[in-house]
């Protein structure tokens, strides 16, 4: 299978973006049994049930997401992304304020079916700024 990984990601974020859940669900294997994401912003460990649960809350999002790939290395059939993740909101309560979250995303992306799908995935929050006005990784402009 040929695999772009610049487009895997561009696809995945217009799914979120779409507020589709069940396309945003199609990139994550969820029915495998080796599927597991851990986010350390909840400290949850998610299975493929619960993270599905969790994605059909995409419709009710509000930010934009998109992807800056860091670094992709295949292996055979599965390949490892590394890459940020940012979500852009605005901050209704703030008129004009932009809320930027900032995510390591690394993700195990199986390509040994018709499409490729994320199997494991951990995300994390960027290094805490010593900024007060950007707690948990969320900085504002």
């Amino acid at each position: 299978m040929l695999f772009d990984p610049d487009r895997f990601l561009m696809y995945y974020a217009d799914a979120f973006n779409g507020r589709d859940p069940e396309k945003l669900q199609s990139f994550f294997a969820l029915d495998d049994p080796r599927f597991a994401v851990f986010e350390d912003i909840s400290e949850d460990l998610f299975n493929g049930n619960s993270y599905g649960a969790l994605l059909e809350g995409a419709f009710d999002a509000t930010g934009e997401m998109s992807f800056e790939l860091l670094r992709c290395d295949r292996f055979g059939d599965f390949a490892i992304i590394h890459a940020l993740q940012k979500i852009v909101d605005e901050d209704n309560e703030d008129e004009g304020v932009i809320v930027e979250a900032q995510i390591r995303a690394t993700m195990w992306v199986v390509l040994s079916g018709e499409e490729a799908r994320v199997v494991a995935a951990h995300f994390s929050s960027s290094p805490f700024s010593t900024d007060v006005a950007c707690p948990q990784g969320m900085c504002t402009e």
